[in-house]
C-alpha cells in the first residue's frame, strides 16, 4: 500500500523541482523558438551566473543581493556576447545550424573547463542563505523551496506579459513566426536575436542563482538542468513558451513522484519515457502547432 505522507512529500517536492525545470525550459525554448539554435552554451551560462554570484558574495564578502546582481549582470552579458561574438557573425557566413550547434556545444565544454581550472573541481557555495523549514504533519517545505517556486513562476509570467503586450515583445512574435516577413515589415532580426539571447540568458541565470541558494555549485553544474530544459521544450511544443513551461514543470512532477516505485536512478528513465510516448502520440508537443 502506498503512504499517503510519502505521496504528498513527493507532490511537494515535484511541485518544486517542476518549477525549476519550467524556468530553465522556458529560458532555452524562447531562445531555441526564435534563433532555431541547439544553445547548449546555456549550460555554461548557468555555470557562470552562479560562480560569479559566489565570487562576489562568498569570495569578496559583499553582501548576498550584490551577489545575486552579479550572477543575473554576468549571465546577461554572456549571452549578449555569445550572440555578437559568434552567432552573428557564423551567421554572416551562412554557417548551418549544425555549425552553430556544434560552436555553442564547444563554448560550453571551454567554460565548464575553465572552471574547473580556475576553482578546482570542489563544490563552493554562497555565504548562509536563511532558510526555514516548516513542517505539516510529516511533510516538510523550506522558504527556499516557496521562493524557487514563486520567483519561478512570477519569471515566466512576466515574459509572457512581456511577449504579448510590449512593441518588443510582438517583434520577438514576429520573428519567431517568420522572420522573412518579420525582417519585411521592418524588424531588425538580428537585434531580436540579441534581445532574446538576453533575456534567455537572464532567466536561465534567475534559475542558477534559486538553486544555489540551496545547494553548491561545481563546474559541470549546468549540464542536467539545460538538458531537461531541452527535453522539456520537445514536450511541451518547440514553438510554444508556455508549453515549454508546461513541459519542465510536467517533467519534474513525474520525476518526482515516480519515487514511489522507482529508485532515484530511474529519473533518466522517466524523463525520456515521458517525451517518447507524447512525441509519438503528439510530435508537435503538448501545446505545440501541427505542421500543416
Amino acid at each position: 500500500m502506498v503512504d499517503a505522507q510519502l505521496v504528498l512529500q513527493l507532490l511537494v517536492s515535484g511541485i518544486v523541482i517542476g518549477s525549476r525545470y519550467a524556468l530553465v525550459a522556458v529560458s532555452f525554448g524562447i531562445i531555441y523558438s526564435t534563433t532555431r539554435i541547439f544553445h547548449l552554451a546555456h549550460a555554461g551560462t548557468y555555470t557562470l551566473a552562479a560562480y560569479a554570484a559566489i565570487v562576489v558574495s562568498s569570495m569578496l564578502g559583499a553582501p548576498l543581493w550584490l551577489g545575486i546582481v552579479a550572477g543575473l549582470v554576468v549571465a546577461t552579458l554572456v549571452g549578449a556576447l555569445v550572440e555578437v561574438g559568434i552567432y552573428q557573425p557564423m551567421r554572416k557566413r551562412s554557417a548551418t545550424k549544425l555549425a552553430m550547434f556544434l560552436a555553442s556545444l564547444g563554448l560550453s565544454i571551454v567554460i565548464s573547463s575553465a572552471m574547473q581550472i580556475i576553482f578546482g573541481p570542489q563544490n563552493l557555495s554562497l555565504q548562509r542563505v536563511p532558510n526555514a523549514t516548516w513542517f505539516l504533519g510529516n511533510i516538510t517545505i523550506t522558504s527556499l523551496n516557496i521562493a524557487e517556486i514563486v520567483v519561478g513562476w512570477l519569471a515566466i509570467g512576466s515574459l509572457l506579459l512581456f511577449l504579448r503586450r510590449t512593441q518588443y515583445g510582438r517583434a520577438i512574435n514576429a520573428v519567431r513566426t517568420n522572420p522573412q516577413v518579420a525582417m519585411a515589415v521592418g524588424v531588425s532580426v538580428n537585434r531580436i536575436y540579441l534581445l532574446v539571447m538576453m533575456i534567455g540568458s537572464f532567466m536561465v541565470g534567475i534559475s542558477a542563482l534559486l538553486f544555489l541558494m540551496g545547494n553548491v555549485a561545481y563546474p559541470t553544474m549546468g549540464l542536467t538542468p539545460i538538458l531537461i530544459g531541452f527535453i522539456a521544450v520537445f514536450l511541451g511544443g518547440t514553438d510554444s513558451v508556455p508549453g515549454a513551461a508546461l513541459g519542465g514543470f510536467v517533467l519534474g512532477l513525474a520525476t518526482s513522484l515516480s519515487g514511489i516505485w522507482l529508485p532515484g536512478d530511474f529519473a533518466s528513465v522517466v524523463v525520456f519515457g515521458i517525451l517518447f510516448v507524447v512525441l509519438i502520440f503528439r510530435p508537435q508537443g503538448l501545446l505545440g502547432r501541427a505542421a500543416v
